[in-house]
């Protein structure tokens, strides 16, 4: 049994060896038949080379020869360089014009005192690329570094700039707030001077009943139809207020945007109205703007938007038939249409509110006066009792007797006689018994009247308190006191002269000052014979940008620094002075407040002295930096700049 292993095992052996054999004789005919095909392919392009070398003219040929000793001789250069390879310089084209900048420098001196005198060219030349290799890469790092650094700034600038955003956000809504209050401010002056634009009676209008605290000087105002405004207004007056509307929309923001629009497209028809009647013709004749008026009256205003719609609609896919100019007239009267109507129903509104609030006002004075009225009433009868109680005691203390002359009292107002009669008996009296008898009639409230309601009273008859109109009436009678004659004809044409010419020359950051304070009251002597009263004055106050080295560092155009106060231009009317030989005088007087001061004009009669509270800065009396002090044609004038100071090292 183990020869018949040991035989199997022989078998095996033989049978793997002769595979390995056959493997190997196939890989060996494999490499033949790739070796030959080689030598083929490398044989064929030898003979098509050749084939091409026989071909070639001698151009080509001497082309050929040139460019193989060019690629020889840049491969020879590219060895012996010391740049490395992602460098492009060479020997022509570099920027330090050095035509040996291939070659590597041999310093032979510094290698000896390094101890590298016995190295050869090559590894002196593989130092030399080495080191500029090194070099590269840290240059590679450093600039990835800086392009980090500076990609981190510009992100930390983004997010500081969101962030200042954020933070000033606020500010810059109280600034929108502060604007808008300033407007209304300076509308509110021109109202009680009497010389409000049109804008300023519309802001007004519009802003009936917004705000709490203007509410009691919305009820002091009539709220009429705000196309009434519009009446009279010359060309540069409509095309003023175009803008100021523009200008208030942006002020203002979505607050009855949709109003001043309409109000907008209003005005602009009364412009083009006013200049077709200057220029004596119409765009539209007067019978077609007739029936196309008919066309819209009656409809409400979601009619009138549906027809809106379909014009548009119209005009949009009109075929060939279509009447372009026409649909297009009739939409812009359209438009016009609904912006009237729809002012109209706001002044509805308007007026409903009005009412509203004047039923609410009389209803509370209403309950007030009969509430004082029961209290009155409730006093009234408990004096009654008291009169009673007295009485009372009184027949007690007498043992019951009847006064003297109770007879006569009952004689004389008995309810059994007629009138005729009672006045026959009282003419019977003497003059004592009369004044006694009458005494004790009032003693018992015989003649005390009986309590009638505002109900009973006839019409046409007011109600009022009697110290209130007593109070009211000695108002009337202080401020007419107080007001000189011919103050209420209006400008005289002095005054009107002394005012165009103090409003010359109106400057960009000038506005229109009016900082006036009381003084205390001083009796003069010319008040005898003629009654003191304040000059009339109109002031400018010339604000900017103070453009010093903290601004300029801090601030630039986009966002500009706050506005500061630069000068003042005092223009004091003195057109009645009596001695017109004595120019008025200023001086300034310190305040509390040490930022601020007291600027006090005195003239003679009939005029009191008036002041005015201004920033308290030093003065630059130069002429040439607008200094004016005179006293001319009765106006005085005092225009004057504060120093600038600019920081020198």
């Amino acid at each position: 049994q183990e020869m018949g292993d040991h035989k199997k095992k022989k078998e095996k052996k033989h049978s793997r060896s002769s595979d390995s054999s056959s493997d190997s004789d196939n890989g060996s005919s494999f490499d033949k038949r790739l070796l030959e095909e080689r030598k083929k392919s490398k044989k064929d392009k030898k003979a098509e080379k050749q084939r091409m070398k026989d071909e070639e003219t001698p151009e080509e040929k001497r082309a050929r020869r040139l460019a193989k000793k060019l690629r020889k001789e840049q491969g020879r250069q590219e060895a012996r360089s010391s740049l490395p390879e992602n460098l492009e310089y060479t020997n022509t084209n570099n920027p330090f014009n050095d035509m040996n900048l291939t070659q590597s420098f041999v310093w032979g001196k510094k290698l000896e005192k390094e101890g590298k005198g016995s190295l050869s060219q090559k590894d002196i030349e593989r130092e030399n690329r080495d080191r500029i290799k090194k070099n590269m890469r840290e240059m590679e790092e450093l600039k990835r570094g800086r392009e980090a650094r500076l990609a981190a700034r510009e992100d930390m600038e983004v997010m500081q700039r969101d962030q200042d955003m954020r933070s000033h956000s606020e500010w810059a809504k109280k600034d929108v707030e502060f604007q808008l209050e300033q407007a209304k401010v300076r509308s509110r002056l021109r109202i009680e001077q009497n010389r409000a634009k049109p804008i300023d009676l519309l802001a007004r209008y519009i802003n009936f009943g917004d705000d709490e605290a203007e509410k009691k000087e919305d009820d002091e105002f009539e709220v009429e139809e705000p196309t009434l405004y519009l009446k009279g207004l010359s060309e540069n007056d409509y095309e003023d207020l175009i803008e100021d509307i523009k200008v208030y929309i942006s002020v203002t923001g979505a607050r009855h945007i949709r109003w001043w629009k309409d109000m907008s497209v209003i005005v602009k028809d009364e412009l083009n109205k006013y200049r077709e009647s200057r220029s004596d013709r119409a765009s539209v004749h007067s019978a077609v703007s007739k029936d196309v008026g008919n066309i819209f009256k009656g409809k409400n205003m979601s009619e009138l938007e549906t027809l809106e719609a379909q014009m548009k609609k119209k005009m949009e896919g009109g075929g060939a038939g279509t009447d372009t100019s026409y649909w297009s007239t009739l939409l812009e009267h359209l438009t016009i249409h609904m912006a009237r109507k729809s002012i109209k129903e706001e002044h509805d509104l308007k007026m409903k509110e009005k009412l509203k609030r004047i039923r609410e006002e009389q209803m509370k004075e209403m309950g007030g006066e009969e509430e004082k009225k029961r209290e009155e009433i409730k006093k009234e009868e408990m004096k009654k009792e008291e009169k009673k109680k007295e009485e009372r005691k009184e027949k007690i203390m007498m043992g019951g007797r009847p006064k003297k002359g109770a007879s006569k009292i009952e004689w004389l107002e008995s309810e059994e006689i007629d009138e005729g009669e009672r006045e026959t008996r009282w003419r019977e009296l003497g003059e004592e018994e009369t004044e006694r008898i009458t005494i004790q009639l009032y003693e018992r409230g015989s003649y005390e009247p009986t309590y009638g309601r505002e109900n009973d009273t006839m019409p046409g008859i007011d109600i009022v308190d009697e110290e209130k109109d007593e109070k009211d009436l000695l108002e009337q009678r202080m401020k007419k006191r107080k007001t000189p004659a011919g103050v209420n004809a209006g400008p005289s044409d002095a005054d009107a002269a002394m005012k165009s010419m103090a409003m010359k020359g109106l400057e960009e950051g000038e506005s229109v000052f009016s900082g006036e304070i009381q003084l205390e009251g001083c009796k003069e002597l010319w008040t005898d014979k003629y009654r003191p009263r304040k000059p009339r004055y109109l002031n400018r106050v010339q604000t900017g940008f103070d453009w010093n080295k903290y601004n300029q560092t801090h601030y630039d155009q986009d966002n500009p620094p706050p506005k500061i106060v630069q000068g003042y231009k005092f223009n004091v009317f003195y057109s009645d002075l009596l001695d017109m030989t004595k120019a008025p005088t200023f001086r300034v007087v310190p305040c509390e407040d040490p930022e601020f001061a007291e600027i006090h004009f005195k003239a003679g009669p009939p005029y009191e002295d008036i002041a005015f509270k201004i920033v308290h800065r030093e003065w630059d009396v130069n002429q040439k930096f607008g200094y004016k002090c005179q006293f001319q044609n009765g106006v005085f004038q005092l225009w004057f700049q504060f120093k600038r100071y600019r920081y020198r090292r």
